[in-house]
């Protein structure tokens, strides 16, 4: 049988778990079953073309086509561009990937002759600008409902999505698989610590993630000037880039806490920079889907002090292989991070209950079985239709 051209289509606003969902995905489905072909956008957005060094770095295909899309008025234009891909790579199903692409095609989508799959990774509550609260409505109401399946990552976001009209039996939870080869356990840990000057000894809290306001790092600062005292050894790594990076390194400026915090910028060696943590943090202050990096921090053995926010408590094991603390709690974060600093036992059998629990619970083939049958059920759904 000829492989489905499977057309993914990926509007970035920073690096995050879905672009690792994507690569992963652009890697490992079957290749006799499908071809895919990946178009990113076109867009003033560094974080798009970031996406794109990522894939060729792993020297994965990608499209030269580009989705336009300089302001809104481009709409029209996009949809136009995404008909003429379809044509062009004789596609059998859209797989879209964010709230932009899920919106563009789940809005009039009976202009697509193939079947469409959306991922709705995560929403954010809270204070959110008007905009984009309106986006988030719509994408749930008018858009996600007419795809032939919905992709999500975790129990909380299919509950978000049943809010809108979107049937049931369409959704499908598929956990983010992770790649355990890739993230190490002979990762050089020490030769990381000492390129960034970090001592030998030291207790290191890391997080690995966008530098954003949602991320909630102010509250990992604010814990880290409370712990200094107590702590002199602890140093903070902060890897990632972002936004909120300036304001961040101001704040750690003014709390004097320049020489036990570490900025790295965004990194490409990721189990080298695990292997140099002794905690990880995940201190977000707005709703996360399914977190892949927790994942990843588990599965390099790693015990994590994360905030109890969307779908955060579904990744972990709430006291083995983790601690579930307050979002916006600074002294929340600092109660727990010194149950791990002060307690290395307790680290170490949290980390080898880590590891195992991701063995178990989230393997990627798992994912790319899931993902295989969900395409030939809209597939089929949709042939039907026709």
């Amino acid at each position: 049988m000829k492989p489905r051209t499977i057309l993914f289509l990926i509007r970035s606003w920073a690096f995050g778990g879905s672009h690792t969902v994507v690569l992963h995905l652009m890697k490992h489905l079957p290749r006799d079953r499908f071809n895919v072909v990946c178009v990113p956008y076109d867009t003033f957005s560094g974080s798009d073309e970031l996406f794109i060094e990522q894939v060729h770095l792993r020297g994965l295909p990608l499209a030269e086509d580009r989705v336009p899309w300089k302001s809104r008025s481009n709409w029209n234009k996009a949809r136009s561009t995404v008909s003429r891909l379809i044509t062009k790579y004789e596609a059998d199903l859209i797989h879209t990937h964010d709230p932009h692409s899920n919106t563009m095609i789940g809005i009039g989508r009976s202009a697509w002759p193939c079947a469409c799959v959306a991922s709705a990774y995560g929403w954010w509550d809270g204070p959110l600008p008007l905009r984009r609260t309106v986006y988030q409505w719509i994408e749930r109401q008018f858009a996600l409902p007419h795809f032939e399946r919905v992709i999500t990552v975790s129990e909380h976001m299919k509950a978000r999505i049943l809010r809108g009209p979107t049937p049931e039996d369409r959704i499908r939870i598929i956990h983010t698989g992770i790649e355990l080869n890739t993230v190490r356990k002979d990762a050089d840990g020490p030769a990381f610590r000492a390129k960034l000057g970090i001592p030998a000894d030291a207790v290191v809290v890391g997080t690995v993630s966008r530098v954003s306001v949602e991320k909630g790092h102010r509250y990992l600062l604010e814990a880290a000037l409370k712990l200094r005292d107590r702590h002199p050894h602890m140093r903070v790594l902060i890897c990632g880039d972002g936004p909120a990076r300036k304001d961040l390194e101001e704040q750690a400026a003014r709390l004097d806490l320049r020489d036990r915090v570490i900025f790295t910028g965004f990194i490409n060696d990721l189990p080298s920079a695990l292997a140099a943590m002794d905690i990880f943090a995940q201190p977000s202050v707005e709703q996360e889907g399914f977190p892949t990096s927790v994942l990843e921090a588990q599965a390099a053995g790693l015990p994590v002090v994360a905030s109890d926010i969307g779908g955060t408590h579904e990744t972990m094991q709430s006291r083995e292989t983790g601690l579930l603390v307050r979002p916006r709690d600074a002294f929340s974060l600092v109660e727990a991070l010194t149950e791990l600093i002060e307690n290395p036992g307790r680290r170490a059998a949290m980390s080898a209950a880590a590891r195992e629990w991701v063995e178990s619970q989230f393997t990627l083939q798992r994912m790319i079985d899931q993902v295989t049958e969900t395409y030939d059920e809209a597939i089929a759904l949709h042939n039907r239709r026709a």
